[in-house]
């Protein structure tokens, strides 16, 4: 099954802590396996720390910095609503697309990117057939990308949101249940 541009939502029982409570977009998946970004855990920093440690303006709006997974904290991600491209830029969806280059950073810096935006340090990795074997074992629930939920929810509700669009409105009555 292709999880291409799907949102993973982690079980309430999930083992990995690092995953309490997670939603994920996945932003590639193919058979080497997948990768992707967890969009609702904060870290303890800004993205005008992030802009004055790269000698850039302040943006001009300031966002807490999101923690996209365990790999890779050094690489920082950007992703924008909008179909605009920039060096390293990839189209995930109609209006939603993932950059990784500084010309992008080097706009926002201006204050000439007006779209809506998220900055997200490091991300997650699944080897081939990792992501399908995790599904298949009732460790994430999926549900299609949905921008309201990625841009316009507080981050502390997302994950709850998230479940609210597959259906699930109280969390309890999914502990220890998934699907593929």
């Amino acid at each position: 099954m292709d999880f291409n541009h799907q949102i993973l939502i982690a079980l309430p029982d999930m083992q990995d802590k690092r995953f309490n409570q997670a939603i994920i977009l996945v932003c590639e998946h193919n058979e080497d396996g997948a990768m992707g970004l967890v969009l609702n855990h904060p870290m303890k920093i800004n993205t005008e720390q992030i802009f004055t440690d790269l000698d850039l303006n302040e943006p001009q709006k300031n966002h807490t910095v999101l923690d996209g997974g365990p790999l890779n904290k050094n690489c920082g991600f950007v992703i924008h609503q909008n179909n605009q491209l920039y060096k390293s830029s990839i189209n995930i969806q109609n209006n939603l697309t993932l950059t990784t280059s500084k010309d992008l950073l080097d706009d926002i810096s201006n204050h000439v990117f007006a779209e809506k935006w998220q900055f997200i340090l490091g991300y997650s990795g699944w080897t081939s057939d990792q992501l399908e074997s995790e599904i298949a074992e009732n460790t994430w629930l999926t549900c299609p990308l949905d921008l309201d939920l990625i841009f316009n929810t507080p981050k502390e509700q997302q994950w709850k949101k998230a479940l609210s669009l597959i259906g699930i409105d109280n969390y309890q009555t999914i502990m220890g249940a998934g699907h593929a």
